[in-house]
């Protein structure tokens, strides 16, 4: 998979093609000392047209520390549409640049703090999510191929039940 749309990485509950969830990783090799707190700091930029706010599009935001090769908990699991509410920094013209800056200390109370979770977590977060998800999504497509199904000359395949 190519990253002409934002995405770095997809992923789906076993055998469940149709409901995935994207994620862009962003991740940084320095945390930044604030006192005596470390916070994970990544600044990027997104052309307006190619921001995608969208329920099954979210951010992972870690800090991989090279000496271990592994991400430092905690990471932060993050929907798109919140990065885009809260880590806006500045907008230029026809992009948006966003600061996202999350204290790593583990009783730290900011904005960040609900979606932070140990690297071991992730896959299970996002199992959990998918499976809330999936009989919404479900739904969803059986109304919408019911209207499509009256078209003349198209045909609806589906994975036996």
């Amino acid at each position: 998979m190519s990253d002409d749309e934002r995405r770095d990485l997809e992923t789906h509950l076993k055998e469940h093609f149709r409901l995935s969830l994207a994620m862009q990783v962003k991740a940084t090799h320095v945390l930044y000392q604030h006192g005596r707190i470390s916070r994970l700091q990544k600044r990027f930029s997104v052309k307006r047209e190619r921001l995608i706010d969208d329920l099954f599009f979210w951010y992972f935001f870690g800090f991989m520390d090279l000496a271990t090769a592994a991400f430092r908990a905690p990471v932060f699991l993050v929907p798109s549409h919140v990065v885009h509410t809260e880590a806006v920094h500045e907008v230029h013209g026809n992009i948006v640049e966003f600061d996202f800056v999350a204290s790593m200390n583990p009783w730290s109370k900011d904005r960040w703090r609900p979606y932070a979770c140990d690297p071991a977590e992730v896959a299970g977060r996002v199992v959990k999510f998918l499976q809330a998800h999936e009989g919404r999504r479900r739904a969803a497509m059986g109304r919408a191929a019911g209207s499509i199904i009256v078209e003349p000359g198209t045909i609806l395949v589906a994975r036996a039940a």
